[in-house]
């Protein structure tokens, strides 16, 4: 996710996928291996069951606001129900566009005048959202975690954030719940099991491949978006930014891991640097290249034959180590409004969708549930194959920097690595130089920002 919350969030017309695609540029920034060091936390304690309705006496109507995304259509349409088939509470739910949702939630919050209960977010509105007052605390009001729920989809929540920088106002606050993950929304790799005869473990092994096995333009060895906010490399050991807010990917793992992007190019379509989502997953539904990066919104698309000329050619796995694997996350995740009408259903309802049985439900159509137990769950993971490798990509997963400068901060770190990645198509050599020269660039840009927020 990226292009959230400052100029680009706040352009017109983004959906939340196209914001995710940027959000790959920079804090997942650099995945051919993960720059951001991978962070961790702790769980929090509670009830795995279904749903025990704390915060007192819970019932009526629930009202949950959402942006518009397929991630969403069974919970919107087939869970809303279920909820009021176990519970009696009836869930109301609107959707509307991404940009849009974003202001509508934050004024109903701002201004606490309680036209929902629930807010569907993306994870990096939590920041602002927490800090703002625009959510409630979910410890304030006893929510009880179920211990289930994967650790690092549940870190997202916390603010301030348990590792990592924090911002200077916050730098000596406790860590508490403000938001729940409802969908583990995670970078995997997609790669094509006529020419891999396992699960790549490394960048060097998908590298391997493309050298021997590509074919271009017919077989292309990778497929990655080139446009800014590319996913590009990911495991090389560096950071996004380090503890005290200095840029930490300029540096000799982030010109590593950018370099072996570049190695990549004579087995990249000649275009590459103009792609984007639909273009690199084209490639890969296709048949034309043996590996891709994504989210997890493309997995449905595999087995699908109105889509898809390689069903059952796919498989999945978290993305490759070099130094360490570190997939980019991404949240969607839900906070309870300042002004909720209905607190206690609103905390009835999220203990509820995350209990152990109704996300093994969740999980039952192939959703990217938040609990170990559904994702890894033997018999789901037969049909629907991806489920674990989701599992093991949240384990290993890279937290962007939590804050609500970290859109801008993606922004100009993904548009030094388009630039790089064109001037070395161009070059075709010097690709030392070139990544040091672009990603120089990028570390002044955003300390010059940061600079100017005077937050940090």
């Amino acid at each position: 996710m990226t292009e959230r919350g400052d100029t680009n969030r706040r352009r017109g017309g983004y959906t939340r996928r196209q914001v995710m695609r940027g959000a790959l540029g920079a804090g997942a920034a650099l995945s051919v291996g993960g720059l951001a060091a991978a962070c961790g936390g702790s769980s929090g304690g509670g009830s795995s069951g279904g749903g025990g309705g704390s915060g007192g006496a819970a019932g009526g109507t629930i009202r949950i606001g959402s942006f518009a995304d397929p991630a969403m259509v069974p919970f919107r349409d087939d869970f809303l129900p279920k909820f009021k088939a176990d519970t009696g509470i009836t869930a109301k739910y609107s959707e509307t566009n991404y940009d849009a949702w974003y202001q509508n939630s934050k004024t109903d919050g701002l201004q606490k005048t309680g036209g929902y209960d629930i807010y569907v977010m993306d994870d990096n509105w939590v920041p602002e959202f927490a800090a703002g007052g625009i959510v409630q605390s979910l410890d304030e009001l006893g929510l009880k975690v179920n211990p289930d729920i994967l650790e690092k989809g549940l870190d997202q929540g916390y603010w301030p954030p348990k590792t990592g920088p924090r911002l200077k106002d916050f730098a000596d606050a406790t860590p508490e719940l403000f938001a729940l993950v409802i969908i583990d929304d995670v970078q995997m790799l997609y790669y094509h099991k006529d020419y891999f005869s396992s699960p790549p473990a490394t960048w060097d092994d998908v590298f391997n491949v493309a050298k021997t096995k590509s074919n271009p333009p017919k077989l292309y060895g990778w497929s990655p978006r080139g446009v800014a906010g590319n996913p590009i490399v990911q495991t090389y050991g560096g950071n996004f930014a380090n503890d005290d807010w200095s840029p930490g990917f300029n540096g000799p793992e982030g010109v590593g891991a950018l370099e072996r992007l570049f190695e990549f190019i004579p087995y990249m379509p000649s275009s590459i640097a103009d792609y984007d989502t639909t273009e690199e997953t084209a490639l890969l539904l296709q048949g034309h290249c043996t590996a891709l990066t994504e989210y997890t919104g493309t997995a449905h698309a595999v087995d699908d034959p109105q889509q898809s000329k390689v069903v059952n050619k796919i498989d999945f796995a978290a993305t490759p180590s070099q130094e360490k694997s570190g997939p980019a996350i991404g949240t969607f995740i839900c906070g309870i409004a300042s002004g909720a009408p209905n607190t206690a259903g609103a905390v009835k309802f999220l203990e509820w969708f995350t209990s152990d049985a109704v996300q093994k439900d969740f999980a039952g159509g192939g959703s990217a549930a938040v609990t170990g137990s559904a994702l890894r769950d033997p018999s789901l993971a037969s049909q629907y194959r991806w489920l674990p490798a989701i599992a093991d990509a949240v384990d290993n997963s890279i937290p962007k920097p939590r804050t609500p400068d970290e859109p801008k901060m993606e922004d100009l770190l993904g548009t030094a690595l388009n630039q790089a990645l064109v001037e070395a198509i161009s070059k075709k050599s010097g690709y030392t130089a070139i990544a040091q020269s672009h990603l120089n660039t990028a570390a002044q840009q955003i300390s010059d920002y940061l600079a100017q927020q005077g937050t940090y």
